[in-house]
């Protein structure tokens, strides 16, 4: 098993669901409740374990200037959020895809099945904290 699927293995014991396989791109989803998790390599050396904060394509009646808009609020919050306070976990603008993600990293060592499990509860509890932010700014932003 290598460092990616025994990490994976580890979290969804501890999570109490099947370990899923990986896809065509050896990415591993996992899907909890409304939350979509994946663990990927990053690099030779790294990991990555990312999840969705918003598909921007699911607020697609939002006018780009809009879309503008929340992203600049958001980035604001993240900054303000940030002050003083380093976060392991990383927001992200994906323009290709046009979402945001929320992402961390740890190195590919013996170490990452016990990071990728400690950490993931910390993204689950900011991916919470930023759906928070979007579902308050998003009916705001709807307007302009």
């Amino acid at each position: 098993m290598n460092d990616l699927a025994t990490a994976l293995h580890h979290l969804c014991d501890a999570l109490a669901v099947p370990t899923p396989p990986p896809n065509a791109e050896a990415r591993y989803e996992l899907r909890l409740d409304n939350v979509g998790l994946r663990l990927t390599r990053h690099g030779a050396t790294h990991a990555v374990l990312e999840a969705d904060v918003l598909t921007l394509g699911e607020a697609a009646g939002l006018a780009w200037t809009a879309q503008q808009d929340l992203l600049r609020h958001l980035l604001a919050c993240n900054l303000a959020r940030l002050k003083g306070q380093a976060r392991p976990e990383v927001l992200s603008y994906d323009e290709q895809e046009n979402r945001l993600v929320l992402w961390r990293r740890w190195p590919c060592d013996a170490r990452l099945p016990a990071a990728v499990l400690d950490g993931a509860e910390g993204l689950l509890n900011e991916l919470d904290f930023w759906r928070g932010q979007v579902s308050t700014l998003l009916p705001k932003v709807a307007h302009l």
